[in-house]
């Protein structure tokens, strides 16, 4: 494995751990039961990137292999044990935010790739993208009855739509793949750091 496909695992996997202890606090506020906890937990570490092979009609990469499974239930593990020791929700932490922050970069790059392997255009390349990235979280939203995060509140679907349009024009431009991808995890992870540390949000109608 070259440094390049270690990193993006790593991205990923931090990724996974972040969103799933983030679904699984939804659960924990919602007082759902452990099996409530799981489902969400599940649901948002899992969720866009099952939503995306689907789009993509291929097999789920979650249902493939145990890594993604594997990292997911970890998450669930750690903040059911967080809760129990701290009694506080940390999914709101700068921790959290910005292992967040790292996962939605790294999902973004997977989804725009997949699309483009798959010979979507610019509208199916954002869809991929953007879906595999935050996918998880409004499926985890929607189980509990909220209205999802991504549409009502803060800079986040927005920094995975501009990354997926980055990697299009790169794409179109001819750029190396290896300086695509990278560039367009730099960028999202850029601008969502930003977004939590300057507290950016889209402007209300």
């Amino acid at each position: 494995m070259d440094i390049r496909t270690l990193s993006y695992a790593l991205s990923n996997d931090i990724g996974l751990l972040a969103f799933a202890i983030a679904g699984s606090y939804k659960a924990i506020n919602r007082k759902l039961d452990i099996l409530g906890v799981a489902v969400l937990g599940f649901a948002t570490a899992l969720g866009g990137g099952i939503t995306r092979d689907i789009l993509a009609n291929r097999p789920p990469a979650a249902f493939s292999g145990y890594n993604d499974i594997l990292f997911a239930f970890a998450g669930v593990i750690i903040a059911i044990l967080l809760y129990k020791i701290t009694k506080k929700d940390i999914s709101q932490s700068i921790v959290i935010k910005m292992s967040d922050a790292v996962g939605l970069a790294a999902f973004t790059v997977t989804g725009a790739v997949i699309a483009y392997n798959a010979d979507f255009n610019i509208a199916g390349i954002i869809l991929l993208a953007a879906s595999t990235a935050v996918g998880g979280g409004l499926i985890s939203d929607v189980l509990t009855n909220k209205i999802p995060m991504v549409l009502a509140e803060d800079f986040y679907a927005t920094c995975s739509i501009i990354g997926a349009v980055w990697f299009y024009v790169l794409t179109v431009l001819g750029v190396n793949e290896d300086v695509n991808m990278s560039t367009t995890f730099f960028v999202v992870l850029i601008l969502r750091s930003a977004a939590v540390g300057m507290n950016w949000h889209l402007p209300k109608v």
